[in-house]
């Protein structure tokens, strides 16, 4: 029967406590939709953001790509040409030391061809000429110390036709 007392007492006392409460003000609906809307409004801003930044990066991924693949095409650009008949020197000085006066290739015309060039090269310096001039030279020169590498190593006897 204690149950049974406690009871109204328990109800009058949660309706005290709720009336004593304050009422919401009028405009909590409106700032809750406000604030709703807000964040609303920032994730799509995020979301145009985000995709604004992946479609850039694809973009800088296609240029970069068609550049690397363009350069790979043209090739000439990116060769140090003068770099590389040193290089290519370097190997064929070490293959003449290496073989002996009898069994070396004749290459006489491709031999005259790369003092022809070395002659242009020259001259080209002592212009003061300017790297587009020089490129071509140089890089005859490397084809040509090239073919005299692959010939001395294969034994090939050079010939022109």
């Amino acid at each position: 029967m204690k149950n049974s007392m406690e009871f109204p007492l328990l109800a009058q006392h949660l309706q005290a406590a709720a009336l004593a409460q304050p009422e919401p003000p009028v405009d909590l609906w409106t700032r809750i939709a406000q604030a709703h809307a807000r964040r609303r409004a920032q994730r799509a801003r995020l979301r145009y953001a985000g995709g604004a930044l992946v479609a850039g990066l694809l973009c800088a991924l296609a240029v970069a790509g068609m550049r690397w693949h363009g350069g790979a095409a043209h090739g000439d650009e990116n060769i140090d040409w003068q770099a590389r008949a040193q290089a290519l020197e370097l190997q064929l000085a070490a293959l003449d030391h290496a073989q002996t006066a009898a069994t070396m290739v004749d290459a006489g015309d491709v031999e005259a061809e790369l003092a022809h060039v070395d002659r242009l090269l020259q001259t080209a310096y002592d212009h003061a000429s300017y790297t587009n001039e020089l490129v071509p030279l140089w890089k005859r020169r490397s084809e040509l110390l090239n073919t005299l590498i692959v010939a001395r190593k294969q034994g090939l006897a050079l010939t022109r036709i």
